[in-house]
């Protein structure tokens, strides 16, 4: 924008550069009309130089001199100019004939946009003839000065590079500005309504508004919406449908066993059917864990004092330390998650602690253990669905690979996220990082 502007002043400053040069005259003209008005009116002629001015030579002629041939529009221009001058200073109309008109500086030499700014004194030459009685001619010499200030060409030059171009960058600056922030105005609408889309899926609609280009952006974007939200309810229903179908032959299964005689074969069959229901609850699990959460203002001490009693024993305490405070969650999800990482490390290690901790940019949830920890290299996908740090096919040591893939999704929906790390001690650190949306004291 400021290079088209500084092209379009340049432009505009060709055609300011046309009139003003079609008026520099102006000024010397009229001076030179005005001081040799007299003189035409007395008719004086060479003898009478004392009455002439400085700078100023006058001739009687019998015949008209030939004028200079020009066709520029300017010399019609001081023509006319010379013409109204004189017949305003003498009171009638007269016959002048402009015989030649030219500029120079002051060593004699032609110039032309120098004298528009004054970097070199500019002199008005006009020659012209008057007729008199008798048939003959006055042609009168002039030389004035242009019209122009009396200050420094480069204060004079400043001064319009400042107001002209200067302010004129600034204002269209200011109006960019306020312009491109007006029509951006519906695109920063849509990135937030992006952004907030994994956090809650059910929110209003974009308004169709701004240019056609970000109305339809918009239209997609509720479109795309919609498509989710029927993808989402599409996919609750078929993983309802299938764990009610699945777990109606377990259910019956059960009853099955029952009738058996105890023995080997009856406790086994137990197991696979034990582990099957579980291994459905833990894949239903991970699918609510990225539906729409239920916020509300919870006691974050109070609940992972609860999640801790519940899941103490007398070989694992599970003390809590610090503080956390209150913040605006989803009470039985953040549970979820914080018996999630406490089962984790109560099967794989031991001396099993919480601490909480808030900062100014959210609240963090310390679950820290002794034990062997996870592997460096496999720090980064251990929380992927189905990924276990135990390699064996044991269930019961091994798991299902998706407790902490639902921690994942929980945090992520909450806009947290959550960190893991080996401790130097020994043993791993699963911190839960939670931001502070809504604060209660104690």
């Amino acid at each position: 924008m400021v290079s088209g502007t500084l092209l379009i002043q340049l432009m505009s400053s060709s055609i300011w550069f046309d009139v003003r040069f079609a008026q520099v005259l102006e000024a010397p003209v009229r001076l030179i009309a005005a001081r040799t008005a007299p003189l035409v009116t007395q008719g004086v002629c060479a003898g009478d130089r004392a009455a002439v001015p400085a700078h100023y030579q006058m001739r009687c002629v019998d015949t008209l001199p030939a004028s200079e041939r020009d066709d520029r529009q300017g010399r019609r221009r001081v023509e006319l100019l010379l013409n109204q001058a004189l017949a305003y200073e003498m009171g009638q109309p007269q016959d002048v004939r402009l015989i030649q008109v030219r500029m120079t500086d002051e060593l004699g030499q032609p110039i032309v946009w120098r004298s528009l700014f004054g970097l070199r004194t500019a002199q008005a030459h006009v020659t012209f003839a008057v007729p008199l009685q008798g048939g003959r001619w006055l042609v009168v010499e002039g030389q004035e000065l242009q019209g122009w200030s009396g200050e420094s060409a480069w204060v004079l030059i400043s001064d319009y590079l400042l107001r002209v171009y200067a302010l004129r960058i600034v204002a269209v600056l200011v109006v960019c500005l306020f312009a491109v922030r007006l029509c951006l105005r519906p695109l920063r609408r849509l990135s937030d309504a992006a952004l907030g889309l994994g956090q809650n899926l059910e929110q209003p609609p974009l308004q169709m508004e701004g240019p056609e280009e970000v109305r339809q952006a918009a239209q997609a974007f509720n479109a795309m919406q919609q498509r989710l939200i029927a993808l989402v309810n599409d996919k609750a229903t078929f993983l309802a449908a299938v764990s009610h179908d699945l777990r109606t032959p377990l259910t019956r299964m059960r009853l099955r066993l029952e009738r058996l005689e105890p023995g080997e074969h009856r406790e086994r069959l137990r197991q696979n059917i034990t582990q099957m229901d579980a291994m459905i609850g833990q894949v239903l699990d991970y699918s609510r864990a990225g539906e729409q959460r239920n916020l509300q203002r919870a006691d974050l001490d109070r609940l992972v004092a609860r999640v801790c009693a519940d899941l103490a024993s007398a070989q694992e305490p599970l003390p809590v330390s610090g503080m956390a405070g209150c913040v605006e969650v989803d009470a039985l999800m953040i549970q979820r998650c914080v018996q999630n990482l406490l089962v984790n490390a109560l099967r794989y290690a031991r001396d099993v602690s919480v601490r909480l901790e808030r900062e100014a940019s959210g609240v963090l949830i310390h679950v820290e253990d002794r034990g062997p920890g996870i592997a460096q290299a496999l720090l980064p996908t251990i929380a992927q669905s189905f990924a276990r740090g135990e390699g064996s096919r044991n269930l019961a040591t091994g798991g299902y690979g998706l407790g902490l893939s639902i921690v994942t999704r929980i945090v992520d929906g909450h806009g947290g996220r959550l960190e893991l790390a080996n401790r130097a001690e020994g043993g791993l650190r699963a911190t839960i990082v939670l931001p502070t949306t809504v604060c209660c004291s104690g």
